[in-house]
């Protein structure tokens, strides 16, 4: 790349660390910075980050959006705004080339939903009384229950679960500047009672008085993020299926909607802050009310 990229990117750096800002969004602005640097140095060779202009970033939008996806342009784009009002407020360039064009559209991923069926199915695998089988079976249920993140899933303490209320204490994303935003999860009676049989095997373990909630099995003290992603796979391949967590989440929002719950109450239950998520929920929820709608009155079948 131009050798002012380095100079300058290193320079941002230091000045994004003294914001405060957290790392994955230090490393997620940087590596858009150099993903345009390459570009430039490839297509333009000689440009320089003052010589950058709109054309430049647009057709370099263009090309991402081309060769990997909307949502990449999207965030990319994100890092090289912020990298550029930097660089003006700093006296290193003259003018943004980034003001004045539009934040690429999002791309509208689809996230499959899960049926009841298939979760059942899931939980049919956890179904005798050996220790991992309890813990298994209560992890899942608090995610298609409390419609958790895999982080505040996996990050979960002892003293964040109150049986009596039905509740969950959960932190959930936050900054380096705002801290974690702290919520309470309501569950029902049968995520309750799994959680209650959970906790009866956990007082048994070797690790029973370490704060975090869920203990590893093989000698592992708790499990990770991977840890629980990986049990949740394994699980679900056991049944014939794919799966990531956050289809649970998405299952979890999806049928809240569809069962009537309102929007005001799903940002809250889910730790939102932004309407973009809830969007998506909300077409999908449509998507299957329509579908419903049709089977009953389909045309083939009439005929």
């Amino acid at each position: 790349m131009h050798p002012d990229f380095a100079v300058l990117t290193e320079s941002w750096d230091l000045a994004l660390r003294a914001d405060g800002y957290a790392p994955n969004t230090i490393t997620s602005y940087q590596r858009a910075v150099r993903q345009l640097a390459d570009w430039l140095d490839k297509v333009h060779p000689g440009v320089g980050p003052a010589d950058v202009t709109r054309d430049h970033v647009r057709e370099w939008i263009v090309q991402v959006r081309e060769r990997t996806s909307s949502g990449s342009a999207r965030s990319w784009f994100a890092g090289v705004r912020k990298f550029y009002r930097w660089a003006l407020d700093e006296d290193e360039v003259d003018t943004d080339p980034t003001a004045g064009i539009k934040t690429p559209p999002p791309n509208d991923p689809r996230t499959p939903v899960l049926a009841i069926g298939q979760i059942r199915a899931m939980l049919d695998t956890c179904s005798s009384r050996t220790f991992i089988d309890r813990r298994d079976a209560a992890i899942i249920f608090v995610f298609v229950d409390g419609g958790l993140r895999l982080s505040e899933a996996t990050n979960l303490r002892l003293d964040g679960v109150e049986t009596r209320d039905r509740l969950l204490f959960v932190e959930g994303k936050g900054t380096n500047r705002s801290g974690p935003r702290r919520r309470a999860v309501p569950l029902g009676v049968k995520s309750t009672r799994a959680l209650d049989r959970y906790l009866r095997e956990r007082r048994r373990h070797p690790y029973a008085a370490l704060p975090q909630l869920w203990l590893g099995d093989r000698g592992r003290p708790t499990l990770s993020d991977s840890g629980v992603k990986r049990m949740l796979e394994r699980r679900a391949a056991l049944c014939g299926f794919d799966l990531h967590p956050h289809m649970l989440r998405h299952t979890w929002a999806s049928a809240f909607r569809e069962a009537g719950g309102n929007e005001g109450d799903l940002m809250v239950l889910g730790g939102w802050r932004n309407r973009a998520m809830l969007d998506r929920y909300g077409r999908a929820a449509a998507a299957n009310r329509a579908q419903d709608a049709y089977r009953s009155r389909a045309l083939g079948d009439r005929i």
